[in-house]
C-alpha cells in the first residue's frame, strides 16, 4: 500500500527549519545535530569575544585559543557528520537509481537529522523497484500472449490454407487431420462424421490406430454433445484412455491418453468431431487454444458442407447433362427415325402399285434421311447438339419446313420478319427444336394439308406461330404412350429454358395453334456478333 504524503507547502523560513520540534523517536534534544552545530558555533563565537575584548593575559590567551581550535575541530567534525555525509549518500543513491540500480538504499545513523528522509527514500526506492518488477511481469505475460497469438494466427493460416486447398473431401479430412496433429504436437487425430441417419462415420484417421479401437470407437468416445440454444459449444476431454487399447501397443499398457474432442459445426448444428490423442503427462493450455480449435471445427464444417454442395451440384450437372442429351435425342435422331418409318411405308405402298420410278424417289428421301441421321448423331457425339444451318437460325427453320413439306406431303408456307441477328447459342438450339418437335407431331398425328410458320418481332419480343388445320387434340387425354406426352414437356421444357413462353391451343376437329413468346435484347444479340 502506498503512503499518503503531505504535499502541502511550508512557509518555514531557513532560519526557522533550523529549530523544528523534535521527532517521533523523542531523541534529546542535545542529540540533535543542528542543535549541536549552533550550540557550538555560539560557544565559538564567544571564545572570540572574550579573545578581542577581554584582553586575557597570556597564558588564558593560549587557553583560550586552544579551546578554540578544539572547538573548530569539533564543529567541522560535526558537520562532515550531520551535513556532508548523508549529502553525499544521497547523492550516491542518486547515482545507482540512474544507473538502473533500484535495489539500492540510502544508510544512514539512526540518530541522524535526515534519518526519516533516508527513511522515506528508502520507501520509495522500494515501490519504484516493486513497480519495476511488476511492469517486467506484465511486460512478460504481454510478449508471452502476443508470442501466442502470433502461434495461434500461425497455425490458423497453416490449417486453412491446407483445407481450402483440398481438391476433394478425402484430401480435405487428410490436410486438415496432418495439420491439426503438426501444429499441437498431437500423437494423432481421427475425424468423425454424423449422418443423415444419426449414425457416426469414421471419416479419416492420422496415427497408427488400432482397427478394433476404430471399429469400437462409438463406445468409448461420444461424438454428439446435446447443446442448448443458450449454451455455446466447447471443447470436451477425456483422460486415462489406455495407450495399448488405442494404438494396439502391448509394451505401453500403463500408459494413458487424453483425448481433446472438437465440434465440428456448420451453422448451428454438429455435424461431427474431431478428436486429437496427447500423452496424459501434456500441459493442453485449453484456455488459450479453445477458442482456435472451436474456429478451426467451424471452418472444417463449412468446407465439408461446400464439399458437399459441389458434389450435389455436379450431380445435379449430370442430371441436367442427360436430361439435355435425352431431349436431342427424342428431337434428332426419334424424329428422323419416325419419318423414315413413314417413307417406308410410302416405299411398300409404292412397291404394290408398281411405279418404279416413285419407288427409286422414295429410296432417294430414306438415303437422305439416313445420312441426316448420321450427321446428327455425328453431331450429338462430339457437340452435344443437333446442326444447324451454318447461315444461322431463321434459315435452318426454313430448311426444315421445306424438308417437311417434300417428306409429308404437306403444304408449308413460312413467313419471317426477324431481323438479321446471330442469336445465343442455347436459344438457336432450343427455337429450333420446337419448331422441329411441333412439325414432327403435326406430320405424325394431326393429318394436316396445311401448317403455316410466323416469325413475328417487335420491341426485342421474338414470337413464333405454327397453325395447322388438323384434327386436333385434347391435351387432357393425351397418355405418355408413344412419347406424345413427353413431347409436349419437351417443348415447355426448352421455352422455359431460354425465359420464354409456350402456349398450346388446340381442340378436336379444329386443328392446332403453338405459340411461343421470348425476349432477347439487341444487346445480347451484338455481343453474340462481336464473340
Amino acid at each position: 500500500m502506498i503512503p499518503e504524503f503531505d504535499n502541502t507547502p511550508k512557509n518555514n523560513t531557513f532560519f526557522k527549519s533550523w529549530f523544528v520540534s523534535v521527532d517521533d523517536e523523542f531523541r534529546p534534544i542535545l542529540n540533535q545535530g543542528r542543535i549541536r552545530i549552533l550550540a557550538s558555533l555560539l560557544l565559538l563565537l564567544v571564545l572570540h569575544v572574550i579573545i578581542l575584548f577581554a584582553e586575557p593575559d597570556a597564558f588564558m590567551h593560549a587557553v583560550l585559543t586552544i579551546l578554540s581550535l578544539l572547538l573548530l575541530v569539533y564543529l567541522a567534525y560535526i558537520i562532515w557528520v550531520e551535513l556532508i555525509d548523508p549529502l553525499l549518500r544521497l547523492c550516491y543513491w542518486a547515482d545507482s537509481m540512474r544507473a538502473v540500480n533500484l535495489d539500492s538504499r540510502v544508510h544512514l545513523r539512526s540518530n541522524s537529522d535526515f534519518a526519516e528522509l533516508g527513511s522515506d527514500v528508502n520507501m520509495l526506492s522500494k515501490m519504484i523497484e516493486e513497480l519495476s518488477q511488476e511492469t517486467d511481469k506484465q511486460l512478460e505475460r504481454h510478449t508471452d500472449f502476443i508470442s501466442r497469438e502470433s502461434r495461434i494466427l500461425s497455425m490458423l493460416y497453416d490449417i486453412s490454407s491446407n483445407m481450402n486447398s483440398s481438391l476433394d473431401l478425402n484430401e480435405l479430412f487428410e490436410k486438415a487431420l496432418v495439420s491439426f496433429c503438426t501444429n499441437l504436437n498431437a500423437l494423432g487425430g481421427i475425424i468423425r462424421q454424423i449422418k443423415d441417419d444419426d449414425s457416426h462415420l469414421v471419416a479419416a484417421s492420422y496415427g497408427n490406430f488400432s482397427p478394433s479401437f476404430l471399429q469400437q470407437i462409438d463406445n468409448t468416445l461420444p461424438i454428439d454433445h446435446s447443446i442448448d440454444d443458450s449454451e455455446e459449444p466447447r471443447i470436451y476431454t477425456y483422460n486415462l484412455l489406455p495407450v495399448g487399447q488405442v494404438f494396439g501397443n502391448k509394451d505401453n499398457k500403463k500408459q494413458n491418453l487424453q483425448v481433446v474432442s472438437i465440434p465440428i459445426r456448420y451453422r448451428q448444428g454438429q455435424i461431427g468431431a474431431l478428436h486429437l490423442f496427447f500423452p496424459s503427462n501434456r500441459v493442453l493450455e485449453l484456455e488459450h487454444y479453445s477458442d482456435l480449435m472451436l474456429t478451426l471445427g467451424r471452418n472444417l464444417g463449412n468446407s465439408i458442407e461446400r464439399f458437399r454442395l459441389i458434389e450435389e451440384e455436379s450431380q445435379l450437372k449430370v442430371m441436367r447433362e442427360r436430361t439435355r442429351l435425352s431431349h436431342e435425342l427424342h428431337d434428332s435422331l426419334a424424329q428422323t427415325l419416325a419419318s423414315l418409318r413413314i417413307q417406308m411405308r410410302l416405299i411398300d405402298e409404292i412397291f404394290h402399285s408398281g411405279d418404279e420410278q416413285s419407288i427409286w424417289h422414295q429410296i432417294e428421301r430414306v438415303e437422305y434421311a439416313i445420312e441426316q441421321a448420321n450427321v446428327e448423331l455425328r453431331e450429338l457425339i462430339t457437340h452435344f447438339r443437333g446442326p444447324l444451318v451454318s447461315r444461322g437460325l431463321v434459315p435452318s427453320i426454313e430448311e426444315l419446313a421445306n424438308r417437311t413439306k417434300e417428306d409429308a406431303s404437306i403444304k408449308v408456307y413460312f413467313q419471317s420478319d426477324w431481323p438479321e441477328r446471330n442469336f445465343p447459342e442455347h436459344v438457336e438450339l432450343n427455337v429450333f427444336r420446337i419448331i422441329q418437335e411441333s412439325l414432327a407431331n403435326i406430320r405424325k398425328h394431326s393429318q394436316a394439308d396445311v401448317v403455316r410458320i410466323l416469325l413475328r418481332y417487335r420491341d426485342d419480343m421474338y414470337t413464333v406461330l405454327i397453325e395447322d388445320d388438323g384434327v386436333g387434340f385434347d391435351e387432357s387425354t393425351i397418355t405418355p404412350e408413344g412419347g406424345s406426352q413427353l413431347g409436349l414437356n419437351i417443348l415447355r421444357d426448352r421455352a422455359n429454358q431460354i425465359g420464354g413462353h409456350l402456349d398450346i391451343e388446340s381442340e378436336p376437329g379444329e386443328g392446332t395453334r403453338i405459340h411461343l413468346e421470348f425476349w432477347l435484347p439487341a444487346e445480347a444479340t451484338k455481343l453474340v456478333s462481336a464473340q
